[in-house]
């Protein structure tokens, strides 16, 4: 299972881009041909960007892009990297079988877009707050990545996944990743778990009103939640992971 859904995170990231933060144009969308070139259906568009203002919609074929057809994913994420909000970029759509050219306002990406893709993946995660309640001294700055563990001191596979963490944060954290575990029984059960039966090397934190287990419609334990090094989220699973390709996916969002 894990392994299913880290393809399925990847083949997002792929879609999306390997950077999260700058602008963007809003849609989500499936890969697919037109006149033998690459083209985009979209299936959703977010109400803040700038192809919702020109009127981009779900059904809609993007099939060029700043002038040209669209041949290859990098056309539109190398522009867009070298690009700024406020700027202008033609597309090229194909709406009930009629060509269209747009003009596209570039806006800034929001910190949630879940509402468009229906999950965590590719929003920003929020702030913590001071309820470290363990290690939280070992913060770091700018780490290079992060992984959250949503866990309970009650959870088999939890207690299971609590020594692959540490391998990996051993390994790891020295070269710039953050492991953060988030779990919200009161405070006098985790600090008995923490000095009796696990002593995690990484920063702990309290989530007390489980503002961030709704937020992230985290519905099970363990959850893991990896981010990149701006803090946005690279792919989320349940479930006790497979080690090695954790490590993977771990080191390869620590060199992007």
């Amino acid at each position: 299972m894990f392994q299913k859904r880290l393809i399925f995170a990847l083949m997002f990231l792929l879609a999306a881009g390997s950077a999260f933060a700058g602008p963007w144009l809003g849609v989500i969308f499936k890969k697919t041909s037109y006149e033998n070139h690459l083209a985009l259906d979209v299936k959703g568009v977010h109400p803040g960007s700038g192809c919702f203002g020109a009127g981009v919609t779900a059904g809609d074929k993007i099939i060029g892009f700043a002038g040209k057809p669209l041949a290859e994913m990098a056309q539109i994420s190398g522009t867009l990297a070298k690009s700024k909000v406020g700027q202008t970029i033609n597309i090229e759509i194909l709406r009930d079988n009629k060509k269209m050219s747009l003009k596209i306002k570039l806006t800034d990406r929001p910190d949630d877009i879940s509402s468009l893709t229906g999950s965590a993946i590719g929003s920003k995660m929020a702030e913590f707050g001071k309820n470290f309640y363990q290690n939280g001294d070992k913060r770091k700055a700018k780490p290079k990545a992060t992984l959250l563990d949503f866990w309970a001191t009650w959870c088999g596979p939890c207690r299971k996944t609590l020594p692959i963490l540490e391998r990996i944060y051993g390994k790891l954290g020295g070269q710039g990743l953050e492991v953060i575990g988030i779990a919200d029984e009161d405070l006098s059960t985790l600090n008995a778990f923490y000095e009796r039966q696990h002593r995690s090397p990484y920063p702990l934190y309290r989530d007390a009103t489980q503002a961030l287990w709704r937020r992230y419609g985290i519905r099970s334990v363990p959850t893991l939640m990896l981010l990149d090094g701006e803090g946005y989220i690279k792919g989320v699973w349940s479930g006790v992971p497979n080690e090695k390709a954790l490590e993977q996916i771990v080191q390869e969002t620590m060199n992007n």
